[in-house]
């Protein structure tokens, strides 16, 4: 990393081990997007880190991007998902098409610090992808958009919505999708406020819902999704598409944090946890501290082992991240391969905090009850272990296979 992005990550680290993990647990208990996360973010041009600098953007590398993401999470897990996913739909316009109204959003992202909100998946109270999402209704000079979708993250702190659907009415091969960025404040655009999960509280992942939403065409990308995906590899090149993995790396680097805070809680608990039960005079043959316990050492091991080797593993893909692969089929395989093991880290890594932790750590009062919840929450993500298992199976055996979730395909 350049002497720059270390010290705006050394300025990330003490706003990640200070106030924000100060206000992270009151945040979690009220579900609440941080408005002082994201301002004292916006005043370090996070929102436009992975623009380039000619946009006005920091133009960070993809190491200092997901180090950055990491030491976030180690802090508040919400605020980095939050953060992230911003991150995530800013890279995704940078490698769209372009029209005039992206170019525009992109410039008050850089310049501004604006956010933005991409609801892409089903409503939180309904299971059937097939009804949601939103639609266009060409009118002439506008589009009429309606619709709901699910998950739009950050939609509390946001100031646009990325909104991609069908223009209605053409079908087969002359099949038409939109792109639209209708300011989030604009006439019949609703956030739902419906968001309360189990963790990741803090991330405002509401649904937001569209009715009659007028958007001038001017304002918007309407094209075939063949075009598009021409149009967005032409943008890139290959070598670039690699590049544009950035975003998944991000997500990697907030399980990669919230494993360590768990780990530093667990490794810090255990060498003041003494003994089991409180009864006067009782003779407990596993008297003790917590860490001198063979099994709890064994345990602290195989977390360490796994947080060790997610790091190496991370940090050495993202080093190669730029050096093209003869095949494209190998990159997919490699990020699958790096995706899994991050994946089955955060899992032993969550399990393993609360079978040495115990009960006492299990409670409202300490930090555990929350990072648990937040590693769980990444867990149950679309990235699923099996899946990524199989599709490591199915790549040795020379099968074509594909990595898709929340951060792209």
């Amino acid at each position: 990393m350049t002497p720059t992005e270390l010290q705006l990550l050394a300025e990330i680290r003490t706003l990640s081990r200070g106030p924000f993990t100060d206000r992270a647990a009151r945040l979690d208990r009220e579900g609440a997007l941080s408005a002082e996360n994201m301002s004292a973010l916006k005043e370090l041009g996070i929102p436009g880190m992975g623009l380039p600098v000619e946009r006005g953007g920091l133009g960070v590398s993809p190491e200092a991007r997901t180090r950055i993401m990491e030491e976030l999470a180690y802090g508040d897990g919400s605020t980095a998902v939050a953060i992230n996913m911003h991150v995530l739909n800013t890279d995704a316009l940078v490698f769209a098409p372009s029209f005039a109204h992206r170019d525009t959003v992109l410039d008050d992202i850089a310049k501004n610090g604006s956010l933005m909100c991409f609801p892409g998946s089903v409503p939180l109270a309904e299971l059937d992808t097939r009804p949601a999402g939103f639609r266009f209704v060409d009118t002439g000079d506008q589009l009429v958009a309606n619709g709901k979708s699910g998950f739009g993250t950050m939609s509390d702190a946001a100031s646009y919505v990325m909104a991609v659907g069908a223009l209605e009415g053409i079908d087969g091969e002359d099949a038409q999708i939109v792109l639209a960025l209708p300011k989030i404040d604009a006439p019949g655009v609703k956030v739902m406020g419906n968001w309360d999960a189990m963790g990741l509280r803090a991330t405002a992942s509401h649904d937001v819902s569209f009715t009659d939403v007028l958007i001038p065409k001017s304002q918007a990308l309407i094209t075939s999704p063949a075009e598009y995906r021409a149009a967005s590899a032409r943008s890139t090149g290959p070598t670039n598409t690699q590049d544009h993995r950035a975003g998944v790396l991000g997500l990697l680097g907030i399980w990669l944090g919230l494993a360590r805070a768990a780990f530093d809680f667990t490794v810090e608990y255990s060498s003041k946890r003494y003994g089991f039960n409180a009864v006067p005079g009782a003779k407990i043959t596993n008297e003790g501290m917590r860490s001198d316990q063979a099994w709890a050492q064994i345990e602290i091991g195989h977390m360490d082992h796994w947080i060790g080797t997610g790091d190496a593993l991370l940090y050495d893909f993202i080093a190669k991240l730029s050096t093209q692969r003869d095949r494209a089929e190998d990159f997919t395989q490699e990020l699958t391969r790096l995706t899994y093991h991050l994946r089955r880290m955060s899992e032993e890594v969550a399990q393993a905090s609360m079978r040495v932790c115990g009960a006492h750590a299990y409670v409202k009062g300490r930090a555990l009850e929350r990072i648990f919840r937040d590693i769980v929450g990444g867990n149950v993500m679309a990235l699923k272990t099996e899946q990524m298992a199989q599709s490591l199976g199915k790549g040795a055996l020379g099968m074509e296979i594909s990595f898709s979730g929340p951060a792209g395909s």
